[in-house]
């Protein structure tokens, strides 16, 4: 317990102090701000909003605003991002907290597959990898939750088939819950294994429980947990939706052209488009990604190559790679197949989706780590010519870790180097990336007396992902609204519906100069 607790603290002020000597964390991917409006949603009491009479001014990617004004994702991220939003003023609170969790839970994980000090090290080492310098921690687009998640079912699984308590059946519960509210496709994945190898040993091994025991500790408290979750997952469907079936991911999806999550879906229909960017995202550069991965074995296998790339230099790169050597030699361990069978299991099903980013398989990032340190361990025994050889390799790997975040610091005078704020497009400098350009617009009206209202206008060569058009949950009562840019006439609607506010206008185009001056009322009947 003083392992776990211990890896947790060192992730919550490790990440917390890069945000705050480095750079405090923006906004800048689609998601991050439909996150954060989940989020702002729930910090104040509510599931979801009501549509504003002026929404097809604040439509944006990935927010759903018929026939309610929400994130169009679970939510899982949204609830621990509000929980930092209540309880520390800021939603990059719950992302530190999210984030000790995690790296509390994988410890918690390796402690029951692992010996304590290798789990103790298996947890220091994620915080050196992940916990730190990583857009897990230093953004809100997520990952943690389904880490959680993840780390929970394989570390509950083991505790079961030991010691089949009300407990460690509910941490599975818990485990399953955090999946679903999160990563469901990723997370069902991941669980099928897991449930699998939990049904055959309850109802096969020789070590079973009796049915009576199986029942009490096991099935009824899992499943009661997993009922009050499947209800609150179906009443906040409805909420958002209307109906208790059509997630709002699925309901947003649809309104933009049904928009195929996985490759054997078809392409997306043609529907009409508000505004030009958002036409131009879904018809054009969505369109040119699906495409990019179907067509032909030869184009898909590619579209493969290049996810399975990205993962490895995400997860693994190559300091982690070098202990993966001696995996042949581990291929007897019933467990470490266990955890190879799931993790290909995961890497399969992601290999269908239409995108795949890091922190799509996060659910099992605790098996690579169990594996990594199995390998370690390993190594650690070897000796050439009498000499603890094996242990120098060992004990390289977390001080290389360490090296590679405080090296650069020294030698490099942009911290920027170690986190884009841009998933897309890495700038030369923060203060040239269009997220600190919004921020600090964005800082200087709220600084300002009274409330405001943007007219956001694009320029046709406007790089869609570089979206302003994003507003708090509560519109009206908001500081400061950004609003696109549409007719005269339509503009002049949104002008009279908001006539105590103060009206900018902002053009912009994918140089760092914009133009910001007073909206022309006087334009306006």
């Amino acid at each position: 317990r003083l392992a776990v607790f211990l890896v947790g603290l060192l992730a919550f002020v490790g990440s917390a102090l890069v945000s705050l000597l480095f750079y405090f964390p923006i906004p800048s991917a689609h998601d991050e701000f439909g996150y954060l409006l989940s989020a702002d949603t729930f910090a104040h009491g509510r599931l979801t909003n009501p549509t504003h009479p002026m929404w097809i001014h604040f439509e944006s990617f990935h927010i759903l605003h018929q026939p309610t004004y929400n994130s169009k994702y679970f939510p899982g991220q949204g609830l621990i991002l509000a929980l930092g939003q209540v309880l520390g003023g800021h939603p990059i609170v719950g992302v530190w907290l999210s984030m000790s969790l995690a790296c509390a839970a994988v410890c918690w994980m390796l402690q029951a597959w692992l010996p304590s000090r290798w789990a103790f090290l298996g947890g220091l080492l994620m915080i050196l990898k992940l916990g730190l310098f990583s857009y897990w921690s230093q953004s809100y687009w997520g990952g943690c939750i389904p880490t959680i998640g993840g780390a929970l079912i394989f570390g509950a699984v083991r505790r079961i088939t030991r010691t089949p308590t009300v407990s460690n059946s509910l941490w599975l519960a818990l485990g399953l819950s955090a999946l679903v509210s999160s990563r469901p496709f990723e997370g069902l994945i991941i669980s099928l294994p897991v449930l699998a190898f939990l049904f055959f040993w309850l109802l096969f091994s020789k070590k079973r429980p009796i049915l009576k025991l199986t029942f009490q500790q096991v099935i009824v408290p899992m499943s009661l947990f997993l009922l009050v979750v499947g209800l609150f997952i179906g009443y906040y469907n409805f909420v958002v939706t209307g109906s208790v079936w059509i997630l709002p991911y699925r309901a947003y999806e649809s309104m933009y052209g049904k928009l195929p999550v996985f490759l054997w879906e078809q392409p997306p229909v043609e529907v009409s488009y508000n505004h030009a960017e958002m036409r131009y995202y879904y018809r054009g550069w969505f369109l040119t990604m699906y495409n990019l991965q179907t067509g032909s074995l030869t184009i898909y296998l590619k579209g493969c190559l290049e996810k399975l790339t990205s993962m490895w230099e995400f997860y693994l790169n190559w300091v982690f790679t070098i202990p993966l050597i001696v995996l042949p030699l581990l291929l007897k361990n019933r467990w470490i197949l266990f955890a190879l069978l799931s993790s290909l299991i995961l890497i399969l099903g992601m290999l269908l989706v239409v995108f795949s980013y890091g922190h799509f398989a996060a659910p099992g990032v605790c098996l690579l780590y169990y594996v990594v340190l199995q390998c370690m361990r390993r190594i650690y025994i070897w000796r050439w010519q009498n000499r603890p050889t094996g242990k120098l390799i060992v004990w390289s790997i977390p001080l290389y870790c360490i090296l590679l975040i405080f090296l650069p610091i020294t030698l490099r005078e942009d911290p920027f180097f170690f986190v884009t704020p841009s998933p897309w497009e890495p700038p030369k400098t923060l203060e040239s990336h269009w997220s600190f350009q919004r921020d600090a617009l964005l800082s200087r009206l709220k600084a300002e007396e009274g409330k405001h209202l943007v007219v956001v206008s694009y320029l046709p060569k406007h790089n869609a992902h570089n979206e302003w058009v994003y507003n708090e949950a509560d519109i009206d009562n908001a500081k400061v609204v950004w609003a696109r840019n549409m007719k005269a006439t339509q503009n002049c609607e949104l002008i009279k519906y908001f006539h105590d506010r103060k009206i900018w206008f902002l053009q912009i185009d994918d140089s760092p100069n914009l133009l910001f001056a007073p909206y022309p009322i006087d334009t306006c009947p």
